[in-house]
């Protein structure tokens, strides 16, 4: 009964082997109290046990305990509160006070974050908000966490590796090169459509050269579209929301604008190419057999049909399917797990499934053209550029088996791989141009014969063609590359079929028909000169007299 509060303690610690409580001690007073008033009342009746509690004090662990009217105790209580900073202190009675009241309490959150977070000793420090939260005071910082993990983490900047500004420019300006260059290509082939050097090489097929090369260049706009998440991201946990970015969809249309630009464009252009090169395969087919054709517009535009056609049609299956998006992915991140890297790129699931068709169907044409040039290499013709179309498409295979490499190389480096392929796109489109309309510009304003005159439309291949009318219709002849000597000559008849004859130097005559494939590829070349002159020489007047009647056969 007389035990003080500290022999109350280790007595209840050796006992239960738990620390004591208010509770505990509280307990054992009123047990006190009340086996001093049995003992003081000698009776353990209820009436007189009351008595001596209600009159007398007794002395207890929490000291002098005695009780009023009502019963209630009258020894001292000291009303105790954790303060903000977890501190107990004792508010009441207000002469012992250490502390004013608190009020409202903080919540367990906020509690928690004052004493177990790192929002007051972390690396960027702050202030314990009532929700729990930590706010920081640094304005680079945000607040992560609640209650024991609230802290301050300074969000890094992000790099999104973008292209640069300066690399964007470059390839607008090698956008407008090659627009300047088709459009004043297409420009000068209506103008001079009529004059012999354009009107051979078909204008039609001239200018959609032009136009594919346009298309094909125009596909540097969309490469250098960029954009960042696809969903909006959280400032503060720095994870990507369920809110979509707005700005994505332009972003979208240029992932897939791309390929149809550049496929359209090579399509129109190697078509246009192509068909060029098949129809210099129908003529030197035709000189082969002796029979004269001519080659039309109609002729070959089913070829370009077909082409543009097929790429559509994978182009069309790869938008409607699995089109190109736009995706950001993160290369690094700090600690915290914010981003530090991204980077964007253009992708699908399943789009190597139409990459692929394209680029084997692109190839097998580059292939087959290429065989045909090989075909046709001997008809060397003046006007229809046999040999700046195998250089065309030579080009074009070259850049592109080159490329390929070289983009999985620098696939990482944004930069770089924005580069290789403007250049790629303005490569093949600016030599195909070039090589195609620069010789015969160059042929028509600056190529001179030796006398000054211009030099005229025909063919030097194996000989010089020349045409001259005589009184039976229409006669080409072919000086040989061997001098000048008129005792060599091939001639033409358009009246009596063709024939050919070689006058030798000693003045004989005999017939060869085996001259014709000697010279077939001349041979061909030149019916397409006779036929283009057929109309002009049926309205001139009979002036050569037949003082070459000893020389036909």
């Amino acid at each position: 009964v007389g035990w003080s509060a500290m022999e109350f303690s280790e007595l209840f610690l050796a006992t239960t082997q738990r620390t004591s409580t208010y509770h505990a001690a509280s307990a054992a007073a009123s047990v006190g109290a009340l086996v001093q008033a049995i003992e003081r009342a000698d009776s353990f009746g209820t009436e007189a046990v009351s008595d001596v509690l209600a009159t007398q004090e007794f002395n207890t662990l929490y000291g002098l305990l005695s009780f009023d009217a009502n019963g209630q105790s009258q020894a001292p209580s000291l009303h105790l509160q954790y303060d903000k900073g977890m501190t107990v202190q004792t508010v009441y009675p207000i002469e012992f006070r250490s502390a004013e009241l608190v009020y409202p309490m903080p919540t367990w959150d906020a509690r928690d974050c004052n004493m177990l977070s790192k929002c007051l000793t972390g690396e960027e420090t702050g202030v314990c908000q009532e929700d729990g939260t930590c706010k920081c005071d640094s304005e680079n910082a945000v607040s992560t966490g609640v209650g024991s993990s609230a802290k301050c983490v300074d969000i890094p900047a992000e790099d999104m590796t973008y292209v640069d500004t300066s690399l964007l420019t470059v390839g607008y300006i090698l956008f407008a090169v090659q627009a300047f260059l088709s459009v004043a290509c297409t420009a000068w082939t209506v103008y001079y459509r009529k004059r012999r050097v354009v009107k051979a090489s078909q204008p039609l097929f001239l200018c959609l050269v032009a136009f594919g090369a346009f298309l094909m260049s125009l596909s540097i706009i969309p490469v250098g579209i960029q954009g960042e998440y696809r969903y909006l991201v959280d400032p503060i946990t720095g994870v990507p929301t369920d809110e979509p970015n707005t700005d994505i969809d332009r972003v979208d249309a240029a992932c897939m604008a791309l390929p149809w630009l550049f496929s359209m464009g090579f399509a129109v252009t190697f078509s246009a190419l192509f068909a060029k090169i098949w129809r210099i395969k129908l003529v030197f087919q035709a000189a082969r057999t002796f029979v004269r054709k001519q080659v039309g517009v109609k002729d070959v535009v089913s070829i370009m049909v077909a082409v543009i056609v097929l790429q559509a049609i994978v182009l069309i299956a790869w938008n409607v399917a699995d089109p190109l998006i736009w995706q950001r992915g993160v290369l690094m991140e700090d600690n915290n797990g914010y981003p530090t890297r991204s980077i964007g790129t253009c992708s699908s699931t399943n789009g190597l499934a139409f990459l692929i068709p394209l680029i084997v169907i692109d190839a097998l044409m580059l292939v087959y053209a290429l065989y045909l040039c090989f075909v046709t290499r001997k008809v060397s013709a003046e006007f229809q550029e046999g040999t700046w179309i195998t250089a065309s498409i030579l080009s074009i295979l070259q850049i592109l088996v080159l490329s390929i490499p070289i983009l999985v190389i620098v696939d990482a480096d944004n930069n770089a791989f924005y580069f290789v392929r403007v250049a790629v796109i303005f490569l093949v489109s600016s030599t195909v141009t070039m090589l195609i309309f620069f010789p015969k510009i160059y042929k028509l304003h600056f190529l001179k014969t030796q006398n000054g005159a211009s030099r005229r439309t025909g063919f030097r291949a194996t000989g010089q063609l020349s045409t001259t009318p005589n009184d039976s219709g229409q006669r080409m002849s072919m000086n040989s590359d061997r001098g000048s000597d008129p005792a060599r000559r091939t001639t033409m008849d358009s009246d009596g079929g063709r024939r050919f004859s070689i006058a030798s130097e000693n003045g004989t005559t005999a017939i060869c028909r085996k001259v014709a494939f000697q010279i077939n590829s001349s041979v061909a070349s030149a019916s397409q000169v006779i036929e283009e002159e057929d109309h002009a020489s049926t309205t001139k007047k009979k002036t050569q007299s037949d003082t070459n009647t000893d020389e036909e056969v």
